[in-house]
């Protein structure tokens, strides 16, 4: 039976494999953000770590924390992940790293959570997919949205995040899709909402074909689906990864939803080919994300921007 996609998967993998935990953190005056990513991966010949990546983007200054695999540990019936003094989960996470690949400190919690809602036949925002052994790349949805409390300090520059919003989401598998767009935004104006787009090739059985998903929510009585599983369309796609740019139209079962993005800014991430984290992609995390969703029956149901927005195009 699958677990929760939150929970450790990989407690079984021998080489070729990576799983790595993504939690965005926006201070309330939208002066500080950051994403922290701790994981793990196995390359093709077994050999294993762990680490913490951290971005700052306002700067664009990456880091790459790199730990022996020993200092991981995640259990596989709980959201929990510790990679030597440092821990990871719904309830917050705390930083404890000094090593010449710099110094991050402090604690972080999360209140007024909202998950991502599953069951058991759509476990995930990949829906019946989920359940499909040997793809290349599994992506779960954790936190659409959750406020922050605390502070963090990196490199000396202490970064107060009280008040703040963060999100939480995770990949595992082998490797990242050779060409995808991501984009997730919660500062939409002038409601509270959440958005999340993927777009990727997805290689299966020798082949491969093109698969979307997309969530949106108010938090409230609007949450609706748009997934290649749930016979949704995605139509008027346009992608410019020179000038940082996507647009496209989303119809399915709850309506029709139009979105537009942009990046501004970004730093270089590692991400996993065959469990080696040596591929380098770039991210924003302050993108500007419009959306406009309408309901079945013509009616405008949300209509709004988002800046602080999460963006990677790799084409």
């Amino acid at each position: 039976m699958l677990r929760n996609t939150a929970f450790f998967q990989g407690s079984n993998r021998r080489k070729r494999y990576f799983e790595g935990w993504y939690f965005k953190c926006i201070s309330a005056d939208r002066k500080h953000a950051i994403a922290v990513i701790p994981g793990m991966a196995i390359d093709p010949q077994g050999k294993r770590h762990s680490f913490v990546q951290v971005i700052n983007a306002v700067s664009g200054k990456t880091w790459y924390y790199h730990f022996p695999y020993s200092d991981f540990r995640s259990p596989i019936d709980s959201f929990a992940v510790f990679i030597g003094q440092n821990t990871f989960g719904p309830d917050g996470l705390s930083l404890d790293i000094d090593t010449d690949e710099g110094r991050i400190s402090g604690d972080l919690t999360f209140t007024d959570i909202h998950r991502f809602p599953t069951s058991r036949l759509s476990p995930g925002i990949m829906g019946p997919f989920t359940y499909i052994p040997f793809m290349e790349c599994y992506h779960g949805i954790i936190h659409l949205y959750h406020r922050l409390q605390g502070r963090l300090e990196i490199d000396g520059v202490s970064m107060d995040f009280t008040d703040g919003v963060g999100y939480i989401e995770k990949d595992y598998g082998r490797s990242f899709p050779s060409t995808y767009l991501w984009l997730q935004a919660s500062h939409f104006n002038p409601q509270g909402a959440s958005f999340v787009f993927s777009q990727a090739r997805i290689p299966f059985l020798g082949s491969e074909f093109p698969g979307f998903f997309a969530y949106f929510t108010n938090f409230s009585d609007i949450n609706v689906r748009f997934a290649t599983y749930n016979r949704s369309r995605l139509s008027k796609w346009r992608v410019d990864a020179a000038a940082g740019t996507c647009a496209g139209e989303l119809t399915g079962p709850a309506g029709t939803l139009v979105f537009e993005a942009k990046m501004s800014g970004g730093g270089t991430l590692r991400a996993p080919v065959d469990g080696l984290m040596d591929r380098e992609i770039i991210e924003s995390i302050t993108a500007l994300v419009s959306v406009k969703l309408v309901g079945r029956h013509g009616e405008v149901l949300f209509e709004g921007t988002s800046s602080e927005a999460g963006m990677e195009i790799c084409l």
